[in-house]
């Protein structure tokens, strides 16, 4: 607790405190099990808009096709944008060796 501030002790009410301690034992579980429900969503949308695609190439409905187009094309963005985060993180976890508390000081 920070002295002088009034605090509780939230490992009497959330049992799950002795097991994430902190706020980084938390996100460094989640963090994993994020992005691989980020890579299952964006592979269905993938393949959903590519089957659309696919059945919407002979209509002749340009507006359908482009909708599918745009699904993939944010799909494939959404997926290079969460694992460049990712690994930016990676080097920066490596880069301060996993400390960042010397460099905000």
């Amino acid at each position: 607790m920070i002295p002088g501030q009034s605090g509780v002790d939230i490992g009497e009410t959330w049992p799950l405190a002795t097991i994430f301690p902190d706020l980084g034992s938390l996100v460094s579980t989640l963090l994993p099990k994020a992005l691989l429900i980020g890579a299952v969503i964006a592979f269905f949308l993938v393949i959903i808009a590519g089957l659309g695609m696919i059945a919407k190439a002979g209509s002749g409905d340009a507006q359908a096709a482009e909708g599918r187009k745009n699904i993939l094309t944010y799909a494939i963005l959404g997926l290079v944008i969460m694992f460049a985060a990712f690994w930016i993180l990676q080097i920066i976890n490596y880069v301060t060796q996993g400390s960042l508390d010397e460099i905000l000081k």
